[in-house]
């Protein structure tokens, strides 16, 4: 299930010696209406689809994930609190003789870091 332009929209996309990616989430997704009504929280697994979707975004082509090493969840993500959040990919990494891409992710909001993640992405 692709999440972007409904879960949540890309605000802004900047490229350097890190990719980042200002997104805002959507409150009244219907996700948000499951995952705790009245007190709605940002599932992991949406966490790491948007990192997967912004990573596609990035390369331009369709990517699936296939594995996912290490991911820390360090705040709440509330889009009723933090209705924006930024995605920075301090690493991305082709793997040519494998076909896959290995990314590092940080969630911020400010200079807040909210969650941490790095997975393996194949076309």
């Amino acid at each position: 299930m692709k999440l972007q332009n409904s879960f949540y929209s890309v605000i802004t996309k900047e490229t350097g010696a890190v990719t980042r990616f200002d997104i805002k989430m959507d409150a009244s997704h219907f996700i948000y209406q499951a995952h705790f009504p009245g007190e709605p929280i940002t599932p992991g697994v949406c966490i790491i689809q948007i990192a997967k979707e912004l990573l596609e975004l990035h390369l331009n082509f369709p990517l699936q994930i296939c594995a996912v090493k290490n991911v820390k969840f360090l705040h709440v993500i509330s889009p009723t609190e933090l209705s924006h959040v930024t995605y920075v990919f301090d690493k991305i990494l082709p793997d040519e003789t494998a076909n896959t891409f290995k990314a590092q992710v940080v969630i911020v909001s400010g200079e807040t870091p909210l969650a941490k993640l790095s997975f393996t992405c194949k076309e």
